[in-house]
């Protein structure tokens, strides 16, 4: 999980991360990452489970002793290369989230693992370049999405409640 998540040392080894996944939810942060100075917004696609892909917000888990915003600005940096940098203070809370290992009707679903995601959304500056777990970014109206069917996890319906947060806020 090192290599994705910009974690080293901080991160436990795998057999160790599925005994506790197996027992306890996991606390995650996701970011819907608004781009500087335009009216447009980003999201990564990625490999999701059963050899899927979609479109997703970016973010992953929450290391011991790290705050949620060193949390958001690991994972940006992971994903989208160091040359991003996230606007701490336009981060706006959107909402907490939970993703089940079993699906559940109208319920956000991960097989691999039951997270709890603090989310928000959030300007970020800097040319995004796909890495880590980011197989490309893309970006797009924050007026236009993409439907909620193409994006992994669920996250269609998270994506669509932080733009209406982010539009609430900024009158976007």
């Amino acid at each position: 999980m090192q290599e994705h998540t910009n974690a080293g040392d901080r991160w436990i080894p795998e057999e160790d991360y599925q005994f506790v996944c197996a027992r306890v939810p996991i606390l995650c942060v996701d970011l819907l990452p608004v781009i500087a100075g335009t009216s447009r917004f980003g999201l990564i696609k990625r490999d999701t489970y059963d050899g899927d892909r979609g479109l997703n917000l970016v973010g992953g888990r929450v290391l011991l002793d790290e705050s949620l915003v060193e949390a958001v600005d690991r994972h940006v940096d992971a994903t989208l290369g160091s040359a991003v940098s996230v606007d701490t203070a336009s981060l706006a809370w959107v909402g907490v989230y939970q993703y089940y290992r079993q699906p559940r009707p109208g319920e956000l679903h991960d097989p691999r693992k039951n997270a709890v995601s603090i989310t928000y959304a959030g300007i970020i500056e800097g040319e995004p370049r796909a890495a880590g777990e980011a197989l490309s970014f893309h970006t797009f109206e924050l007026s236009s999405p993409p439907a909620p069917s193409t994006f992994g996890f669920g996250q269609g319906k998270v994506a669509y409640e932080a733009l209406t947060r982010w539009r609430q806020l900024h009158g976007a």
